[in-house]
């Protein structure tokens, strides 16, 4: 006989040992069994139930934090599991300290010995690619736009905590912080915990030491995430959201940091982690590729510039140099794109221009648009062009959360921008080293005109304001109002006179009488008669100007300075006459964009990131990832890094292995450019059983022919999954921004060494990119399904 085949019965004997009609039971229970079988089992029952007078120490035995307890007059060492072990079984022990409760104690699911026996202390299968903790391509995530909407204070405060899970297991553990709104908590890691599960918290030492039986009585929180311990698993991390009425912990908060020597410390940790992220998030801003946009129901509202993403606004300009970026993303595309109830929505658009008569006309159509011939069409015409462009726009709902939060990120901006409804993202995904991949299809008999009908319209220009990210003077010089005659006279046309409206020393605003038909870059002869009375040897006559910009009725032109001896003669004349009436003249005040408003663009839009940013430090004169920014949850191509990093930050090893010097060192060297460096690579992901991932990446110049490029494809979808990313990388020559160096600045007056050191950190950042997945527009244009 094996006892071990009668456990079941034996535990439903365990109830009723003490009771007077126990041999009933057990006769009727054991109904069936032998003679010898009956005894050992009753022998047993009378081995288990025997008083037990050991005390249990599981210190060093079980997966947890133990603690001294007086059970059944005697101190015993328990962690959380074994506690709620015994006051599960002790009822059924008969309120009585027995062998079998102590045998229960001493065998719970987290003691290592049955740990062992079921095989979950098995050394975990080491990593396909070892990666050492100082790996240069190994970075730790940031995560962006969290800290953005902080507004509380919190209490850093270690005090016990008693967690009733919702099966009534109690746990002990030990706080880390409280907040008005949340908490985070030090646990044991043998429980189960989810997202989502709703505890219930008691704090008994803070109910002891302020008197208040209220914060024994428990309050209930949500839990919103859960941190391993990568260091120790025998305790997580839990970060819990308050469901119960805030204003007791509220009042506590205030008390204990009332009384706290260090409530200023506490709140420059806090700022400390919110400029640091921040820090990150401007420097990705600057050197950003993708354009912000705001919408207003249909209508473009707004367009954030960064320093790498000024082509894309520049591309959409017209012969007069006028925004048309409004016929892209249409008020038809916007109507689709932004319907009620969808929380995200994106689509690729192609688009190309035209030349015609001396006007540039745009074309431009987004998938959903075209049938199959008319998009191999498009992509035929449109690919042989230097004007060929490809276009993701990606837009997400604002939300009354997002309103609601502008109320304390910028109070006087809540008004004018509650109009708006739609944050959208604007990447241009083209690569010319790809270009003929849309011509690789026999093209359509169709007759060309069938395109006319993805034509832009001309009129009316982009009402959007587009606004620099940052609120710093983006003019190069000085302009000063001014009005005085002009006559202006274009290469093989009639003069026609106007007024100044503003000048600088190398440019002028005017105002023509008759409208005169002009493009960008023309060259104009340019008098000023008024002037020129006042000092007849003033080179102030047949002044070389080259035309910038032209209104849509051809009457306001501003106009830049050309080359030669004559227009340096009068760029001096310009800059004395400024210096000598600086007094006179009145300054036309150039328009920035208020803080506020950039800090509430900036706060609904790094919270929906359609990118991962990167960013690359020199430590010994050699490269090596500095930070991976992201947002939560994150997305595919940073949980497929993680995995490799073991789930300790972020490794990009796989796009950067034996491609550093290109990829890295090469484009980032300070030097400035007008765009970052782009490299497009294709994946082949390879995962069995949960295993770290296997990962083969090659560059678009590393396969030798289109056929071998869609070979690698197929066979990477076969064998696992496929992923393309588009990269780009920029040197950082200045990484602080108007508004980071602000926030410095208040900081250095409260903790000047903590200051310096972010700013250090924050310079030694010298190139940063982003990581695009360019996955379904790679397929789509290679026809692969």
């Amino acid at each position: 006989m094996v006892l071990d085949d009668y456990k079941g019965l034996i535990e439903r004997l365990i109830p009723v040992y003490d009771s007077e009609d126990f041999e009933d039971v057990f006769q009727m229970m054991t109904e069936g069994e032998d003679g010898p079988t009956r005894l050992q089992l009753k022998m047993e029952l009378h081995r288990i139930m025997a008083p037990s007078m050991k005390a249990v120490d599981l210190r060093g035995r079980v997966q947890g934090e133990c603690r001294p307890y007086q059970l059944n007059g005697r101190q015993h060492w328990l962690d959380d599991v074994a506690i709620n072990t015994y006051h599960k079984r002790i009822k059924a022990y008969g309120n009585q300290f027995r062998v079998g409760l102590y045998e229960a104690l001493m065998n719970t699911r987290n003691n290592f010995r049955v740990m062992h026996q079921q095989g979950k202390l098995q050394p975990k299968p080491a990593p396909q690619t070892q990666l050492q903790p100082d790996n240069p391509l190994v970075a730790p995530l940031i995560r962006f736009g969290h800290y953005l909407t902080r507004n509380e204070n919190r209490w850093q405060i270690a005090t016990p905590v008693s967690l009733e899970l919702p099966l009534s297991q109690m746990i002990n553990g030990i706080s880390a912080d409280l907040s008005y709104s949340g908490a985070k908590f030090k646990v044991p890691a043998a429980f189960n915990y989810t997202l989502g599960m709703t505890v219930v918290v008691r704090f008994p030492k803070l109910a002891e030491l302020l008197n208040d039986p209220r914060l024994a009585q428990g309050m209930s929180y949500r839990i919103l995430g859960i941190d391993e311990n990568p260091d120790n698993d025998s305790y997580k991390w839990l970060r819990l959201k308050l469901l119960s009425d805030s204003a007791l912990i509220k009042a506590v908060i205030d008390h204990g940091l009332s009384q706290s020597q260090n409530r200023t410390r506490h709140n420059c940790e806090d700022k400390i982690i919110q400029i640091r992220t921040r820090g990150y998030e401007h420097c990705f801003l600057k050197h950003s590729t993708s354009m912000p946009v705001f919408l207003s129901g249909t209508q473009l509202t707004y367009c954030l510039l960064t320093q790498y993403n000024r082509h894309i606004w520049s591309h959409w300009h017209d012969e007069r140099n006028q925004p048309v970026l409004n016929h892209l993303i249409s008020e038809e595309r916007l109507a689709s794109l932004g319907k009620t109830g969808l929380k995200q929505s994106s689509t690729l658009i192609y688009s190309f221009s035209h030349e015609h008569d001396g006007k540039t006309f745009f074309y431009s159509a987004a998938l959903p648009e075209m049938n199959a011939e008319q998009r191999r069409l498009f992509w035929h015409v449109g690919a042989q062009r230097d004007s060929w462009r490809v276009m993701r726009l990606s837009l997400q709902p604002i939300d009354q959360e997002d309103i609601d939060s502008l109320q304390t990120i910028a109070p006087d901006m809540v008004d004018k921008l509650s109009s708006l409804t739609h944050v959208g993202v604007l990447q241009d995904l083209t690569n010319t080293d790809a270009q003929q991949d849309y011509r690789l299809s026999v093209k359509p008999q169709l007759p060309g005109k069938t395109l006319q009908a993805f034509r832009h319209p001309r009129n009316p220009v982009a009402a959007a304001k587009a606004v620099y990210f940052d609120p710093r003077p983006q003019r190069s010089e000085d302009r000063y109002l001014f009005d005085t005659p002009i006559v202006l006279s274009p290469e093989g046309g009639a003069e026609v006179s106007g007024q100044s409206i503003d000048f600088s020393t190398r440019g002028l605003n005017i105002k023509l009488a008759a409208p005169i038909a002009l493009r960008r870059g023309d060259q104009v002869l340019v008098s000023f008669p008024g002037l020129q009375k006042s000092n007849r040897n003033a080179p102030l006559s047949q002044i070389p100007y080259s035309v910038v910009r032209i209104s849509p009725d051809h009457c306001n032109i501003q106009l830049t300075t050309g080359s030669g001896n004559l227009a340096a003669q009068s760029e001096h004349f310009l800059r004395k006459l400024i210096l000598h009436n600086e007094n006179k003249l009145l300054m036309a005040e150039e328009k920035l964009p208020q803080g506020e408003l950039l800090l509430a663009m900036h706060q609904m839009l790094l919270t929906r990131l359609k990118s991962v940013p990167y960013f690359a430090e020199k430590v010994d004169h050699k490269l090596k990832l500095k930070a991976v920014g992201c947002n939560f949850p994150p997305p595919p191509q940073i949980k497929l890094f993680s995995l490799l990093a073991g789930g300790q930050g972020c490794s990009l090893e796989p796009l950067f292995r034996n491609r550093v010097k290109s990829m890295l060192a090469e484009t980032m060297r300070p030097i400035e450019i007008s765009q970052p460096y782009v490299h497009e690579l294709y994946l082949a992901i390879e995962q069995h059983n949960g295993q770290v991932p296997r990962i083969d990446a090659k560059r678009l110049d590393e396969f030798r022919t289109i056929e071998e490029r869609i070979a690698y494809i197929k066979q990477a979808k076969s064998a696992g999954s496929f992923m393309a990313l588009r990269l780009t990388a920029a040197p950082v020559l200045s990484p602080m921004t108007a508004l980071i160096g602000k926030e410095l600045g208040e900081l250095a007056r409260q903790v000047l060494h903590r200051a310096r050191a972010l700013e250090q950190e924050l310079s030694s950042v010298i190139g940063c990119g982003e990581i695009l997945d360019v996955t379904d527009e790679v397929q789509i244009r290679l026809e692969i399904k």
